[in-house]
């Protein structure tokens, strides 16, 4: 389908509009010089960009000229552009989108993907029975990555809306007059409100960020989406009922529940999360109820009910305010219930309400059934009263140290953390069937220990409070053997709800990922274990992570490993009847798992798509794609796309075994080369660490757990850090750092016969894993830039040091580039991605200078004293660096 160029120049006219109000307030709020500098800078950025030598040595000049404050101005001047032109991009995709639906059925969404089922011979029954076993659950996440304030995302918001106000109506030119005092107004209060927090986020704060979302936009998106789903059902399928489907699409949520080196993700914090997640959806549900009180005034005098209905609504007496109208009567009460929190679980809630909609449909109002009344029933029946389903993750480490302790105390075994793997299993299954009870009433252990008893109690509770939708997964990071898996049953065992969690266990780095399949092979063997699964339906949740795997091994080890370990789990789950739920751990950037999403569910192996997929939405990417609607939906339509295509009409590809050899070989290779930088070239660290804000990120109110899991080195990092401060840096270093090795090892030395270029080339051309994986590493080869690279190299004070390290990290970004360009058929990175080209290439002018300010600004606050009141001024604009860093390259880690 091709795009109208006038769509183009809408997208320029908009940055131009936006740009031009917020010159304007820079002028009114701090003078025309200020102004005058800014131009100065952008001039001076673009000139860099376009080749003048002399530009770099000016832009230098003119930042080192500055004070703070006048680069605190230039912060907020280009820190803001990218927030608006983020605004006017997202104006352009849903202005493209909407005329490619114009033009017939869009790409990547959910009625391409029935009418592809449907051209395939897929039969409806085939659908409805798959569409029973299917689930996409997203799990919200909170990662210190988010730099976004949610007063800042409200604000934008209102842009947005502005905008497309603009762009869609037929405005008089007084309402185009009141609009634009609307949108100066609104850029104005951008302006004058920090954009970072003052303080450190607490995890009160990360759950109300979710339930902005969840409240304000995911809850009608996904609803829109089923009724997509159920409008191209009816298109293509139009002799069939589809008006009562299951849920395709759900969502939970990690925010309140992960404490994975969190201290500060108490139980009681989560008990509280639960509390603020249950009132947000009754906030939510009582705004439509009383919509429909007022609207629903049919008169049951009129329009006679069957009796049955008649009495249920009719309770006690009548309501004088309401007379002869039963329906607001009934509403009325409903409402003054939930507003009590009168209804344990949802479906007390959703009873009351279809009696309401069987009166309206006996009495004639079968329109009035299913609108509005219809919409909030099938609200209720996603998200339930609990809103989301909270998630519970806890490292694998923690949970033996508290059954190595138990079990020493009631002396059963002394030493149980440095037993055989096997002796392990025996002691965790013979206490998996004592009926003896594993915790004391009251516990004398450890504070770790504790707390882990704790927080199963606390999720016991809930249970017993809520229902056990509201907790219904529980994950063991850092699982290494099936012990830890079994600890995790016969926690669950120990607080009476085996039965009613999944319990996952988390796979993260290369090695673990390689013996996955060993390791869940070992426990579906286990007749204790397997009746475990029975109780659960025969499905096993398996998480697997992309951020820990890609810092520990490098990009091609990592996707290897991940797509081989998902290849052989499906396989283990296939043969043993088992229905295998992979729980993808994606980050928001291409180092951590990030990257087009449906592209990367079509690519996993056919043996992993079984129905149930779940996948995380980490940090910075929640505001990215849940802050407008359309975008949300968007995203919605390209995900489930791949879901319904991938589990019902997958691609019958046959991958050739030279391939997998090219790809073990490779994976070996760039294993090798990232190593031997990260892990073993002295020194490395200290260059790290000098050559990008870190440090600074630690100290930063950014997000409320600690960037590191507990004491010790490297390997206690997060990977969130570790890609956030290659990011800002603009190395990008995880997600390429590697590849070109790899390549050349391959192509020079073990195909010096000029084979290998072309079987990468037929691989690329065939593959959709390595495509994707190709195309991943090009779109972050294209945003690295290591002529800023080397401005925050020149924070190295070991000029040996730094020499050695970038020398090698420009070397290769060089090789890789070439490679990639070889095996695309591109004489430049993403010349067949011209839309992504151009944004880089507008962007790139805008972020440098804030590279440049944030180089500046470290070199002083390294030098300054912490006590001195201007340390905590320089860390305060560092700060405001990184949120215009992150907008302008839209991610942060």
């Amino acid at each position: 389908m091709t795009t109208n160029p006038d769509l183009t120049q809408s997208l320029s006219a908009d940055i131009h509009l936006l740009g031009d109000l917020l010159g304007t307030v820079i002028r009114e709020q701090h003078g025309e010089s200020a102004f005058e500098t800014v131009e100065r800078v952008r001039a001076a950025a673009k000139a860099r960009r376009g080749g003048d030598q002399a530009a770099h040595e000016t832009l230098t000049q003119i930042i080192t000229g500055l004070d703070l404050e006048q680069r605190r101005v230039l912060i907020k001047a280009f820190g803001n552009f990218f927030q608006l032109t983020n605004i006017a991009e997202d104006q352009q995709r849903i202005r493209v989108l909407r005329q490619r639906e114009r033009q017939g059925v869009p790409d990547e969404s959910i009625e391409s993907a029935v009418a592809a089922l449907h051209t395939a011979g897929i039969t409806p029954e085939d659908v409805r029975s798959a569409l029973g076993q299917m689930r996409l659950r997203l799990v919200m996440t909170a990662h210190p990555t988010e730099a976004k304030r949610r007063e800042v995302l409200v604000k934008q918001r209102h842009i947005a809306q502005i905008m497309c106000r603009q762009d869609r109506e037929d405005l008089l030119p007084r309402e185009q007059a009141v609009l634009a005092a609307a949108l100066a107004e609104e850029i104005e209060e951008l302006w004058q409100t920090n954009p970072t927090r003052h303080a450190r986020a607490t995890v009160a704060d990360e759950v109300e960020f979710g339930i902005y979302f969840f409240t304000s936009v995911i809850m009608d998106v996904a609803l829109d989406v089923m009724a997509d789903l159920r409008a191209a059902l009816r298109v293509y399928y139009p002799d069939h009922d589809w008006s009562d489907l299951p849920p395709l699409v759900q969502y939970a949520s990690w925010i309140g529940g992960d404490r994975d080196g969190h201290p500060h993700v108490t139980p009681e914090v989560t008990l509280q999360t639960l509390r603020s997640l249950r009132a947000a959806a009754r906030r939510v549900y009582l705004d439509e109820i009383t919509f429909l009180r007022e609207h629903l005034t049919q008169s049951t005098h009129d329009w006679p009910l069957p009796d049955n209905v008649r009495e249920s609504l009719l309770r006690d007496h009548a309501d004088p305010r309401y007379p002869g109208e039963l329906y607001r009567e009934a509403l009325d009460r409903i409402a003054q219930r939930l507003d009590a929190d009168g209804y344990r679980t949802s479906d007390d809630l959703l009873a009351d309400l279809r009696l309401i909609a069987d009166g309206l449909r006996a009495g004639g109002g079968s329109r009035a059934a299913g609108g509005a009344l219809d919409r909030l029933i099938q609200k209720i029946r996603l998200f339930g009263l609990h809103l989301v389903p909270l998630e519970i993750r806890q490292d694998a480490r923690l949970h033996a140290a508290a059954v190595a302790e138990v079990l020493a105390a009631y002396q059963i075994c002394a030493d149980y953390l440095n037993e055989p793997e096997d002796e392990k299993q025996r002691q965790l299954l013979c206490e998996i069937i004592n009926l003896r009870p594993l915790f004391p009433a009251e516990s004398t252990f450890s504070e770790t220990t504790t707390q882990v008893i704790a927080t199963w109690r606390m999720i016991a509770a809930a249970h017993a409070q809520y229902g056990p939708a509201c907790i219904d997964t529980v994950i063991a990071s850092m699982c290494t053997a099936p012990s830890d898996v079994l600890t995790l049953q016969l926690l669950a065992h120990a607080v009476g709800i085996e039965g009613q969690v999944d319990i996952v266990p988390l796979f993260e780095t290369v090695d673990d990922l390689r013996h996955a399949p060993e390791i869940m092979t070992t426990l579906f063997d286990l007749p204790e274990y397997f009746a475990y699964l029975q109780a659960r339906g025969l499905r096993q949740q398996i998480m697997i992570g992309y951020s820990d795997s890609g810092k520990d091994g490098g990009y091609l080890a990592s996707n290897w490993g991940l797509y081989a370990a998902q290849q052989h789990l499906g396989q283990v789950c296939l043969e043993r009847g088992i229905g295998l739920e992979l729980f993808h751990g994606r980050g928001g950037s291409i180092g951590r798992g990030g990257g087009p999403a449906n592209r990367a569910i079509l690519a996993h192996p056919p043996q992993a798509n079984q129905g149930r997929i779940k996948i995380t939405e980490q940090g910075e990417v929640i505001a990215y794609r849940y802050s407008n609607a359309e975008i949300g939906r968007r995203h919605l339509h390209q995900v489930c796309h791949a879901v319904l295509l991938s589990t019902l009409a997958p691609v019958a590809l046959v991958i050739p075994p030279e391939w997998v050899d090219v790809m073990e070989r490779l994976s070996a290779a760039g294993h090798a080369a990232y190593r031997d930088l990260v892990y073993e070239t002295p020194g490395f660290l200290d260059y790290w660490r000098a050559a990008t804000p870190l440090n600074e990120l630690s100290a930063m109110p950014i997000g409320s757990r600690p960037a590191k899991r507990g004491q010790g080195g490297f390997e206690q990092v997060r990977a969130i850090p570790w890609v956030f401060s290659w990011m800002q840096s603009r190395a990008i270093i995880p997600s390429w750092f590697g590849v070109g090795q790899a390549f050349e090892v391959y192509c020079q030395k073990d195909d010096c016969n000029g084979a290998g270029l072309e079987r990468l080339q037929s691989m690329y051309q065939g593959w959709p894993f390595f495509a994707a994986l190709i195309d991943n590493v090009e779109l972050d080869l294209a945003k690295a830039d290591m002529g800023i690279a080397q401005q925050y190299a020149g924070l190295v004070a070991d000029d040996t040091l730094r020499a050695a390290i970038l020398g090698r990290i420009t070397d290769e970004h060089t090789r890789a580039c070439h490679y990639i360009g070889l095996i695309t058929g591109q004489e430049a990175l993403l010349s067949k991605n011209p839309v992504m080209r151009r944004s880089i290439d507008r962007r790139n002018p805008y972020v440098d200078p804030l590279n440049f300010i944030q180089v500046a600004l470290l070199r002083d606050l390294r030098q300054a004293d912490p006590a001195a009141p201007e340390y905590t001024a320089l860390l305060g604009a560092v700060m405001e660096t990184v949120n215009g860093i992150a907008a302008g390259l839209k991610t942060t880690g």
